[in-house]
């Protein structure tokens, strides 16, 4: 009897589909590791991939999403999955995104394949980012990029002058591995931070923790409200336009989350009027997000491509989640 029944297809060999950047940079570690679990390892590229019966398990990397937006796979992206979903014995496949949302993963989900991600590679860079408009914002550059713009010597005095930090209020909705980074970096420089979670036990680097349940308890208390939460039934439309007008007027939003979390015509609207002070905004329910949005011309938000991610460590963070749930599977 086979010692490895689970990790073996009929023709032998467990195979792997790689991308060629991951085959050729990673494939020899892939080796190593099989090969102390005593199991014998075929890898294969795309272009290799001619009997799709040898196909046990594949990683979607992120050198195969580029030219990829959320809910629009890429040459690069369609090409995989192709074989992926026509794969007759894959059995295990590992994704770069934190999320299971991307259109290209329905047809493994309808299978019930085991799918992991790579949750947490994203998390220093978007916290960072997070910080960064945060922080840029708190102190008065989307005052002064403008005025330089114009060529104008424009000062803060007076009551223009902004808040201490240590004054400013910051709810991270969503304490998982990117809010709690998020939430680390604001206490890090003074920012009060409040995490909103399922369960209400301290968080790490949080004043307070409150559950779903309580958040409209502390909008009309916060100066900032981040998104940093999975997009689920339960969450699409987390805020609304109820929940905007409970916000403070010089409050901001932002969302490095999913576009859908948010009314985003609401939020245009609440910008637009005032009622809502400043955005920076990460994602939308359409991506790229249309020229004809109103987001694009309201002077009070900063807009990123969903690229707050972006970090030339990125692609072998998930590399090594990789190698590691690679690992985790052979011991299954």
């Amino acid at each position: 009897m086979d010692d490895h029944p689970v990790k073996r297809g009929p023709s032998g060999p467990l195979g792997i589909l790689l991308s060629d950047t991951v085959n050729e940079h990673a494939g020899a570690r892939l080796d190593l590791i099989a090969g102390t679990a005593d199991i014998a390892l075929r890898r294969y590229t795309p272009r290799q991939a001619t009997d799709l019966t040898k196909i046990h398990a594949a990683f979607f990397s992120r050198d195969l999403y580029e030219g990829s937006s959320l809910r629009k796979p890429g040459p690069l992206s369609d090409a995989f999955f192709s074989i992926v979903d026509q794969a007759p014995n894959l059995q295990w496949l590992h994704v770069c995104t934190s999320g299971q949302d991307l259109p290209q993963y329905a047809r493994s989900l309808e299978r019930g394949l085991r799918i992991t991600t790579s949750t947490g590679t994203t998390a220093i860079p978007i916290a960072q980012t997070v910080l960064a408009a945060i922080l840029a914002q708190s102190r008065g550059f989307d005052r002064w990029l403008p005025a330089q713009a114009r060529k104008q010597w424009s000062p803060m005095t007076g009551d223009d002058k902004p808040k201490e930090i240590s004054d400013h209020h910051v709810v991270v909705v969503g304490a998982g591995a990117i809010g709690g980074e998020i939430g680390r970096l604001l206490k890090a420089v003074g920012f009060r931070t409040t995490a909103v979670r399922r369960a209400a036990t301290a968080a790490p680097h949080f004043d307070e923790t409150i559950t779903p349940s309580e958040l409209d308890r502390v909008l009309p208390e916060c100066d900032w409200l981040v998104l940093a939460l999975p997009l689920t039934p339960q969450t699409h439309g987390l805020i609304d336009s109820r929940r905007l007008d409970l916000l403070r007027p010089h409050a901001g939003l932002v969302n490095v989350a999913r576009g859908e979390l948010v009314d985003e015509a609401a939020l245009a609207d609440a910008l637009r009027s005032g009622r809502l002070r400043r955005a920076y905004l990460d994602t939308f329910i359409e991506e790229p997000l249309p020229a004809n949005s109103p987001l694009w011309e309201l002077p009070n938000v900063w807009i990123s491509p969903h690229n707050s991610a972006a970090a030339q460590g990125h692609d072998q963070r998930v590399v090594e989640s990789f190698m590691r749930a690679f690992q985790a599977w052979l011991a299954i």
